[in-house]
């Protein structure tokens, strides 16, 4: 009988370790299969994220471009819109000079058109400059093939040098 005893005895033990085991290989394999699960879902994520990356890496490329493109359209606005201004400007300042011409000096024409006089006087400066540059290329092939005075004569056919001294006539008399 000892021999049955021994065997229930150890049926016994071995049923209660047996079921420790089982309990532990099923809690492993509970464990595992979380972990393989995680790992799929991060393998996943992880998948998603690289590609919101590229995407991010799309759009910053696409906005580089397109800024790239309005600098480039805003210079040539810029560009223009000088080139407009310079051209009025230069409509104003000759208004300006024609009306010093007239006799107007420019502390009345300051107040006539609502400037400084400083600012009426650089107009005025900046037209006889155009002038000049205008008719200085002009008079140097005219010089080699005619008479000096023959040359320099301005669009209302006066002599420069006449302008010069002639009172009002905003040139060299007039202190503007």
């Amino acid at each position: 009988m000892t021999a049955t005893n021994t065997r229930r005895r150890r049926a016994r033990r071995d049923d209660p370790a047996a079921a420790r085991l089982a309990e532990l290989t099923a809690a492993r394999d509970r464990l595992d299969a979380d972990q393989a699960e995680r790992r799929r879902r991060e393998d996943a994520a992880l998948a998603a994220y690289a590609a919101a990356a590229g995407e991010v890496e799309d759009v910053v490329a696409a906005r580089d471009r397109s800024l790239a493109d309005l600098d480039r359209q805003r210079e040539k606005v810029h560009t223009g819109a000088d080139q407009q201004l310079a051209e009025i400007q230069a409509r104003q300042s000759a208004v300006l000079a024609e009306l010093t011409e007239l006799g107007r000096p420019a502390e009345d024409l300051a107040v006539l058109v609502d400037i400084p006089v400083k600012r009426v006087r650089v107009l005025l400066r900046e037209h006889r400059d155009r002038v000049v540059a205008d008719t200085a290329p002009a008079a140097a092939p005219a010089t080699s093939t005619a008479p000096a005075a023959a040359a320099s004569v301005t669009t209302d056919g006066a002599s420069p040098d006449a302008m010069a001294t002639e009172p009002g006539s905003g040139a060299a008399g007039t202190g503007d």
